[in-house]
C-alpha cells in the first residue's frame, strides 16, 4: 500500500513541475468559470417579462374603458403589461416602429358607441417586427376580448329583441339595463386564461458563475485524468517502466500507484476549484461538507475509470492526448456542462443522464440549492462509483492484456 502511495506521488510531483500541464488543469479551468459566469450572467437574471405597449384611447366609452382598467389592468396582467398613453395614431406608428414600443393599441373615437349600434368597428394593433412574441401576446389579449365582446352583444342584441317582441320591457328602461348586462364582461376570467401548467415552477435556479464553477470544474476532471494516463505511455517510452519493474515492486503495486496517481491529480485539482471559487468567485457549494466530499471522491472515481478505459483504448500518448480532450468536450455539452439542463429537449435530458457529467452535476446542485445533504446526494454518488467500477474494470483488464 505504502508503494502505491509513493507511485502515485511521483505522479503529482512529475504534473505539478509541468508548466503546461498546471495551465492546462488549473488555471484554464479557473479563467473559463470566471469569463463564462460573467458573460452569461445576465441570460440567467431572473427578470420580470413585461411588455410595453402605447396606447391611443379616442374613444372615451365603456368599451375601451373594460379593456384598459379591467382587463390590462387586471391583476393577471397589470405586472406584466406597462401602458403608455400617446396623444394619435401618428405617434403610435412611429414609437413602435423605432422600437420603443413592442405594441401600440389604437381605439378610435365611437368605438363604444358602434358595439352599441350593433355597427362594425376595430382595434387597431401594431406590432414591433423585432418584438413579435411580445406583439403577439399583446394581439391575442385584445382578440380575446374583441371575441367576448362579440358574443356578449350578439347575447344582449336576442335577449333586447325578445323582450321588445313579447312587450315585456320599455325602450325607457334598455338604458338602464345595458351597462348592467356589460359589466359581466369584466369577468377577466373570461377574457384572458393564464394556464398554471405552462408557468415556470418557483424553484431557485443557479447562478452563471455558481453552474459554471460546477460545470468547467467536472469537465476538467477528465483533462486531468487523461493527463495521469499519459504517463502510463510516456514511462513507456522514455523506459522508465521497465526500470520500475526492476524495483522490488510488484506488477499489481505499479498498476495500483499510476491508477491513484491518475484519481490524485484530479481530486487535487477539483479542491482546489472548489476553495478557490469559494474565496474569489463567492459559489456557495453547500452546507455539507460531508456531502461536498462524497461528491468529489465519487465524480473524481468515476472520471478516473474513465480515463483508464480511455487509456486502455488507444496505443499512445499521441492518441489519448488527442482523443481525450475531444471527449472530454462532447461529455461536457451533452451532460450539461456547457449550457443548463433544465433548458434541454426531453431527448437530450435523457441522453444526458448516460454520462457522469450529468449525474455529478446534479449532485452537486443537490448540495448547493434544495439544501441537501449526505442522504440526497447518495444516489448521485451511487450512479457515479457504478460507473467508475465498470470503466474501472474494463480498463484495468485490458491494460494487463496489453502488458500493463
Amino acid at each position: 500500500m505504502k508503494k502505491i502511495f509513493f507511485i502515485g506521488l511521483k505522479d503529482v510531483k512529475i504534473r505539478a513541475r509541468d508548466r503546461a500541464s498546471f495551465i492546462m488543469l488549473l488555471a484554464m479551468p479557473l479563467i473559463l468559470i470566471l469569463v463564462l459566469g460573467m458573460v452569461f450572467q445576465p441570460l440567467w437574471t431572473n427578470k420580470p417579462f413585461t411588455i410595453n405597449v402605447a396606447v391611443f384611447n379616442g374613444d372615451k366609452g365603456e368599451f375601451s374603458k373594460i379593456l384598459i382598467e379591467d382587463v390590462f389592468g387586471s391583476t393577471e396582467l397589470k405586472d406584466m403589461i406597462k401602458i403608455q398613453f400617446l396623444k394619435s395614431e401618428e405617434e403610435i406608428v412611429k414609437e413602435v416602429r423605432e422600437g420603443k414600443f413592442a405594441a401600440g393599441i389604437v381605439i378610435k373615437k365611437g368605438f363604444s358607441e358602434s358595439i352599441m349600434k350593433g355597427e362594425n368597428t376595430k382595434i387597431e394593433v401594431y406590432g414591433d417586427p423585432e418584438q413579435t412574441i411580445k406583439a403577439g401576446v399583446v394581439k391575442n389579449i385584445v382578440e380575446s376580448f374583441t371575441l367576448e365582446v362579440l358574443k356578449r352583444r350578439i347575447m344582449m342584441e336576442t335577449t333586447l329583441h325578445f323582450l321588445r317582441s313579447e312587450n315585456l320591457i320599455q325602450p325607457s328602461e334598455i338604458q338602464k339595463l345595458v351597462p348592467q348586462w356589460l359589466s359581466e364582461i369584466e369577468n377577466k376570467d373570461d377574457l384572458v386564461s393564464v394556464s398554471k401548467e405552462t408557468e415556470k415552477k418557483n424553484t431557485k435556479n443557479p447562478l452563471a458563475m455558481e453552474y459554471y464553477a460546477v460545470g468547467m470544474g467536472i469537465m476538467y476532471l477528465l483533462f486531468a485524468t487523461n493527463s495521469g494516463a499519459e504517463t502510463i505511455f510516456e514511462e513507456k517510452r522514455i523506459k522508465t517502466f521497465d526500470r520500475i519493474k526492476v524495483a522490488p515492486v510488484s506488477e499489481r503495486e505499479i498498476l495500483g500507484g499510476k491508477l491513484f496517481g491518475i484519481f490524485l491529480v484530479a481530486f487535487l485539482q477539483f479542491v482546489i476549484i472548489i476553495i478557490f471559487t469559494s474565496i474569489f468567485y463567492k459559489v456557495n457549494w453547500g452546507n455539507s461538507i460531508l456531502g461536498i466530499i462524497i461528491m468529489v471522491l465519487s465524480a473524481v472515481l468515476a472520471f478516473s475509470g474513465l480515463s483508464t478505459l480511455l487509456a486502455s483504448l488507444t496505443k499512445s500518448e499521441e492518441q489519448i492526448g488527442g482523443i481525450g480532450p475531444a471527449l472530454a468536450m462532447i461529455l461536457a455539452f451533452l451532460g450539461g456542462a456547457m449550457w443548463p439542463v433544465f433548458t434541454f429537449p426531453k431527448w437530450m435530458n435523457i441522453a444526458s443522464k448516460f454520462t457522469p457529467n450529468r449525474w455529478a452535476l446534479d449532485g452537486f446542485f443537490k448540495l448547493m440549492y434544495d439544501g441537501g445533504g449526505v442522504i440526497s446526494i447518495l444516489p448521485y454518488a451511487f450512479v457515479l462509483l457504478i460507473m467508475a467500477s465498470i470503466f474501472f474494470f474494463i480498463g484495468v483488464f485490458r491494460l494487463r492484456l496489453k502488458g500493463v
